[in-house]
């Protein structure tokens, strides 16, 4: 089933003009930021207690002297669930967990002046309107990817976040903690590779059998805050179990495969290229498979670097492909399969001349440090933004069916 592509041009931009609407409401006044010391406590909370939110508690709270003090969602049952997993945790590390603090509210969290640093995992369309505030409020951040649910509103966060540069914001795109990829980006700024062409990304999974693992059925509205869910909406809906937990697909609430999975990809290829210079963007794809989703389950991405092209597939019905990217230079091809890299050179194609394991970092713990010590995060806010812009004019494509270009210096998709 292949959905309509019905949104014109300026409602895909303005689709989540609540958000962007009465900041004033949204901000607490500034303060601030708590110096932490070396071997001072990081007390952490997290806004967004899903299976994200839960997991990167979980990695902070592995690092030394962290604590988590609160937690915010819409549903009760997330923030029973991650207490538990929390509890779960001191247990195994023989360690005594403080109370944890519950909130309906992100701003009354916020104005908690025991709270250094909040974790953001909430869906995409509320992650504007609390990483703004905990700007405002003196908190460091952790904000899930993707950054922004919009082009204009990752802008916005960019501006803003440079005003305040004694607070730490790492985006969530763990892949830039890989240790594999700095000697693959040294690899290929070698010249080894030769002139770079064209780079192909992709990333499948097969849900045809199992389902789309996040549709859960059943969940009594009683269990939601369903009002304070949608309260950024522009057009509101009425409670609907499939959008609560499949928010993923609905362009109400993100921007679906290209830029839920889509930016991890774009974000090593920008990173092995040295080029994030997207000049334009072409998108194609539909609904096929799962017939409760809007974006599409099925998609092609396309992008002019200028120098290069970069295409993107992403289909949940076939895993075959598996999720990676492949680097296609005139002498060798740098091949990214899951995490692990391979180099072939043109004139020995049956057997890789270079293996590169993958090793992965901890993100979070990488946070954490650079607020301990002030360094620049592996994922600061620019590279967030830049990372997911080609998402965002691709999104842009599909939903306008045209070919969208994007001017730099003025900031602007035409």
């Amino acid at each position: 089933m292949r959905r309509s592509r019905a949104l014109t041009r300026r409602q895909f931009l303005n689709r989540s003009a609540g958000v962007v609407g009465s900041m004033a409401a949204a901000q607490s006044a500034w303060a601030a930021v708590r110096k932490v010391g070396a071997n001072d406590r990081i007390s952490v909370a997290v806004i967004g207690a899903g299976g994200r939110g839960t997991s990167g508690l979980l990695d902070a709270l592995r690092a030394p002297d962290v604590a988590c003090v609160a937690l915010c969602d819409v549903a009760d049952f997330r923030m029973d669930a991650a207490c538990k997993q929390v509890d779960d945790l001191l247990t195994q590390q023989n360690r005594k967990g403080g109370k944890i603090e519950r909130f309906g509210d992100y701003r009354k969290l916020l104005d908690r002046k025991d709270v250094d640093a909040v974790i953001i995992a909430t869906p995409d369309h509320w992650h504007y309107r609390p990483f703004m505030a905990a700007l405002e409020a003196g908190k460091h951040i952790y904000q899930e990817k993707p950054m922004s649910f919009t082009l204009e509103q990752g802008l916005e966060m960019v501006v803003a976040a440079k005003k305040h540069p004694e607070v730490v914001v790492q985006i969530g795109t763990q892949r830039r903690s890989g240790k594999q990829y700095p000697k693959a980006k040294a690899y290929i700024d070698e010249g080894h590779l030769g002139k770079i062409v064209m780079v192909r990304c992709y990333d499948t999974r097969n849900w045809s059998v199992g389902g789309d693992p996040f549709v859960k059925k059943g969940l009594p509205e009683q269990q939601v805050d369903w009002k304070l869910f949608e309260e950024p909406c522009r057009e509101k809906h009425p409670y609907d179990s499939y959008r609560y937990f499949a928010w993923r697909w609905y362009w109400d609430y993100a921007g679906g495969l290209v830029t839920d999975v889509g930016v991890h990809v774009m974000d090593v290829v920008h990173w092995l290229t040295g080029n994030s210079n997207v000049k334009s963007a072409t998108c194609n794809g539909g609904v096929y498979l799962f017939d409760h989703w809007e974006t599409p389950d099925v998609v092609e991405a396309v992008w002019d670097y200028g120098t290069h092209m970069v295409a993107f597939v992403s289909e949940f019905g076939n895993a075959r492909t598996g999720s990676g990217l492949t680097i296609y230079g005139t002498k060798q091809t740098l091949e990214v399969r899951g995490n692990d890299v391979f180099v072939w050179s043109e004139d020995q194609p049956d057997k890789p001349v270079l293996q590169i394991p993958a090793e992965d970092g901890n993100h979070h713990s990488n946070w954490l440090d650079c607020i301990r010590t002030g360094k620049t995060p592996n994922a600061p806010v620019e590279l967030g933004h830049s990372s997911l812009l080609p998402s965002h004019l691709a999104n842009l494509a599909y939903t306008t069916g045209r070919r969208v270009t994007w001017d730099a210096a003025n900031r602007k998709a035409t």
